[in-house]
């Protein structure tokens, strides 16, 4: 994510006890922020990239999941039920 755009969720996430609305009055609500990135945030923060106040506003909780190449009993499993879903929605027969 560039930089301008990390500024300006930042300051959307400071400023989120209310909103503007159409209005112009404001109205309060509450958001959950989920982020997900195949890279060292810490790494990229310590180089520059990311930046340091978003870093620690969003890090409350981590989740690391290994990839795919590392999971490869998953494979089979994922493929499954991807065709099932894809049959499903078209209605055509899957074999097992």
């Amino acid at each position: 994510m560039p930089l301008e755009m990390q500024v300006k969720l930042l300051r959307a996430l400071q400023d989120a006890p209310s909103a503007p609305s159409v209005a112009r009055t404001e109205v309060p609500f509450d958001a959950r922020i989920i982020a997900a990135t195949n890279r060292d945030l810490e790494a990229e923060v310590s180089a520059g990239r990311f930046r340091a106040d978003l870093y620690y506003r969003i890090n409350v909780c981590t989740l690391e999941v290994p990839p795919l190449r590392e999971r490869e009993g998953d494979i089979a499993l994922l493929a499954q039920s991807f065709t099932q879903r894809f049959a499903e929605r078209h209605h055509k027969r899957c074999a097992a």
